[in-house]
C-alpha cells in the first residue's frame, strides 16, 4: 500500500502546486493586536470541505476559561480571526495531529525581486511568496498527505486532525493554545514549521526582547565639563556583551542531551537598534534615547525566571554596563510573551517507536535519511510538550529567506513530506 502513496503523490504533484499558488495569494498577515488569518482559512475550509472533513471553526476568545487561564497572552484582537480544524476518522485506534499556523509576518514591505509577495511562483524547484516556507507549505503538505489517504480508499480507523491556527508570529501561540483548551489532544503531534527535513524532539525557549537604554543629550563636548552617557555607544557595548552572552551558551550545550550534536545551538538574532535621526535638516546630537531588539535563547529547561535571571548574572561581567541596568537607565522590556522550550522524552511510552516510524518512513517513502535535531527558534511546540501532554516533533521543509524578501520553499520537500506524513498515517491511523 505505501508504494501507491509515492505514486499517487508522484502523479497528483499539480494539487500540491496549485494549493500553494492559492494559499500564497491570501493576505494573511499578522500585525498585533490584529491579524488576516481568515482571508486564507476561507481558502484551507473549502481544500477540508472538499477532501471529506468535518470541521471545527472558532475563535481563541470563544474557547471557555481560556481568556482566564495563564498562559492566554492579552492584548490581541481575535476578530474574524478564526482557527480552522479539520478531522476524520472513527477514533477506534491512535489520534495525529498535524498543527500549524497560517499566520505570516508583514515581510510585505520588503523589496521583492523574484516575485510580489502574494504572487506565487515555481522557480528552478522552489515556491516563492510570503509564507511559503513558514509555514503554508508545511499546512499544504499535511493536508495532501491526508488527501491522498482518503482518495486511495484507505480506512482510518484511528483519526487525524490537522489544525490550521492564527496567530502564531509575535510570540502569539493563543491559536495553538486554544486548540489545546477547546479538547484537541491525541497520541502525537507533527508541527510542520521549516525545520530543514530534521526531526526536531525538543525546542529551545527564547524571548524577544525590547531594550530601552536612556542617555544623556546634546553635545558632549561644549558648554559642559561633565562626561555624558551616549545612549547609543552605550547600547554598543550591551549589545557586544550579549554577543558574549551568546557564545557562553553556547559553551554550555553539553549538558543538553540532543544540543550537544549542533555545532552552535543558540543564535540570537540581532533585529534592530535605533538612535537619533538621519537626514539634512536632523539636528547634529548626542541621542537621548537608543532603542534595540533581540529574540534570545536559551535551552529547554530555562523558565521564564531562570531565563532573565542568566542574562542579568552574565551582564554583572561587565560593570560599565551594568551599573545603568541598576540605575534604570537600561530596561529590558517584558511586553513579549516569553515562548517556553519542551523536549520529547524517548525513554516514555511510544515516543522512541514514534520517531523511529518517521525514520523508516523517510527512507521507504521519500529516500530520505531523517537525522534527529533540535528547533532553535520560537514554535508552538510548548503549547503541546507543556500544556497537553501530548508528544510533540517538529518536522517541517527546508527553503530560505523566512521573514525576508523572496521567501521560498523547496518543492521536492513539500512532496517527501507529504509521502512520509501519509505514512505515518497509515501506521498509525489504519492499523
Amino acid at each position: 500500500m505505501k508504494e501507491k502513496i509515492i505514486e499517487y503523490i508522484d502523479n497528483n504533484k499539480k494539487w500540491i502546486i496549485d494549493s500553494m499558488m492559492k494559499i500564497i495569494s491570501a493576505n494573511t498577515i499578522n500585525t498585533p493586536p490584529y491579524g488576516n488569518e481568515n482571508n486564507g482559512q476561507k481558502i484551507i475550509e473549502k481544500i477540508f470541505k472538499n477532501i471529506g472533513l468535518e470541521i471545527d471553526r472558532f475563535s481563541p476568545d470563544e474557547v471557555s476559561g481560556f481568556k482566564d487561564s495563564k498562559v492566554y497572552l492579552k492584548g490581541r484582537d481575535y476578530t474574524n480571526r478564526d482557527n480552522l480544524v479539520g478531522f476524520i476518522g472513527k477514533g477506534e485506534k491512535k489520534t495525529l495531529i498535524f498543527n500549524g499556523h497560517i499566520d505570516t509576518v508583514p515581510s510585505h514591505v520588503f523589496k521583492w525581486t523574484k516575485t510580489k509577495p502574494f504572487d506565487a511562483k515555481l522557480i528552478d524547484g522552489k515556491i516563492y511568496g510570503l509564507g511559503a516556507c513558514d509555514m503554508k507549505g508545511g499546512i499544504i503538505s499535511s493536508i495532501f498527505a491526508l488527501k491522498t489517504i482518503i482518495d486511495l480508499d484507505i480506512l482510518i480507523k484511528g483519526k487525524v486532525i490537522i489544525e490550521s491556527v492564527v496567530d502564531e508570529e509575535f510570540g502569539g501561540a493563543n491559536g495553538s493554545l486554544a486548540c489545546v483548551k477547546r479538547g484537541y489532544t491525541g497520541d502525537f503531534v507533527v508541527i510542520p514549521e521549516p525545520s530543514v527535513m530534521k526531526i526536531c524532539i525538543s525546542n529551545v525557549s527564547s524571548r524577544l526582547m525590547e531594550i530601552k537604554i536612556t542617555g544623556d543629550k546634546g553635545l558632549m563636548y561644549a558648554g559642559t565639563n561633565v562626561e555624558g552617557v551616549n545612549s547609543m555607544l552605550l547600547g554598543a557595548g550591551l549589545i557586544i556583551a550579549l554577543k558574549d552572552y551568546e557564545n557562553f551558551l553556547n559553551s554550555l550545550k553539553d549538558k543538553h542531551d540532543i544540543y550537544k550534536r549542533i555545532d552552535k545551538p543558540i543564535k540570537f538574532l540581532f533585529s534592530d537598534i535605533k538612535a537619533g535621526e538621519i537626514g539634512p535638516d536632523k539636528i547634529l546630537t548626542t541621542p537621548e534615547e537608543c532603542l534595540v531588539r533581540i529574540y534570545m535563547m536559551n535551552y529547554p529547561d530555562v523558565n521564564k525566571s531562570k531565563f532573565n535571571d542568566m542574562m542579568l548574572s552574565f551582564l554583572k561581567n561587565y560593570p560599565s554596563i551594568y551599573k545603568y541596568i541598576e540605575d534604570g537607565s537600561v530596561v529590558f522590556s517584558e511586553k513579549h510573551r516569553f515562548i517556553e522550550g519542551g523536549v520529547l522524552d524517548l525513554t516514555v511510552g511510544n515516543n522512541k517507536d514514534f520517531i523511529n516510524k518517521i525514520i523508516e518512513n523517510g527512507k521507504k517513502l521519500a529516500n530520505r535519511e531523517l537525522e534527529i535535531s533540535a528547533m532553535l527558534g520560537g514554535t508552538d511546540f510548548f503549547a503541546f510538550s507543556n500544556y497537553s501532554n501530548t508528544p510533540v516533533v517538529v518536522l517541517g521543509p527546508g527553503g530560505g529567506n523566512c521573514h525576508a524578501a523572496d521567501e521560498y520553499v523547496n518543492l521536492e520537500d513539500l512532496l517527501d513530506l507529504s509521502k512520509i506524513y501519509a505514512g505515518l498515517i497509515y501506521d498509525y491511523c489504519q492499523t
